[in-house]
């Protein structure tokens, strides 16, 4: 039996785009097992729903406002420089519906994650989940309308040319993570100077998370340090902020 010829959906243009403009981004990853076995005890006593995404991007921002080097994009026009953004700008990529009933891919932008709470984050990441799709990836609806030599181009000004607006529009790092689905993505498309992946925690408290890194911006040693930095985050100020939930909502309830 023969096959059939369909048309390249639109909702995956920007999936395209993506793959195309991180061919320029000489990746590498670096792993590590972490051990939070007292964060994920105070996030699962939690009344507050709050997901792994949001405690990783609370505590990643805080890593990269001490690590300026992962607030760095590199920029190849009109030469060879660095950019350093003053703040975070997250970049998570979600699976939701579309308009059309079908699934699709979005990048929901989250600035400044380390400085608001995992409450606001969460809140955040619910709304991009879950509101109207042309509010809260009105940005990228609009790109992937166009014809492909102006996307491209769009992106070719992002990825070389304006070092604050990659930084804004695309963000300083990424999240992308399928351990809700058991499974762990290390070697996704990178278009920012670092993303983060992770695993689903073992019964021992044990969650391997892979860093992927521009080798323009960062070299091993220091996307090692920045994971051990994750670590004393994630069981530091992300924990404390965690049992201050889990303690208001015991206080509530008596």
């Amino acid at each position: 039996m023969d096959g059939k010829r369909l048309a390249f959906p639109r909702n995956r243009r920007l999936v395209l785009d993506i793959c195309h403009a991180s061919r320029s981004v000489p990746a590498f990853p670096v792993e590590r097992y972490l051990q939070i076995q007292e964060v994920q005890k105070a996030r699962d006593e939690t009344k507050t729903r709050i997901s792994w995404v949001a405690i990783f991007l609370r505590a990643y921002g805080i890593v990269c406002k001490n690590i300026p080097e992962l607030r760095h994009v590199f920029v190849t026009y009109p030469w060879n420089y660095l950019y350093q953004h003053p703040n975070t700008v997250a970049s998570v990529s979600m699976h939701r519906d579309d308009a059309n009933g079908g699934k699709r891919l979005i990048w929901a932008r989250i600035p400044f994650p380390e400085a608001i709470s995992l409450l606001e984050i969460q809140s955040r990441l619910d709304h991009a989940a879950h509101g109207p799709l042309n509010e809260v990836f009105r940005d990228g609806l609009r790109l992937e309308r166009l014809p492909t030599v102006l996307r491209r181009f769009s992106w070719w000004l992002a990825m070389r040319w304006h070092g604050r607006q990659r930084a804004k529009k695309i963000g300083t790092f990424s999240v992308s993570t399928l351990a809700g689905e058991n499974a762990l993505n290390r070697g996704h498309p990178l278009v920012v100077s670092s993303s983060l992946t992770y695993s689903r925690c073992n019964a021992d408290g044990l969650c391997l998370v892979t860093l992927l890194a521009d080798h323009r911006v960062l070299d091993g040693v220091l996307a090692a340090r920045a994971l051990q930095l994750l670590e004393e985050t994630l069981n530091g100020p992300v924990l404390e902020e965690l049992l201050g939930l889990s303690n208001s909502s015991l206080g509530r309830a008596a």
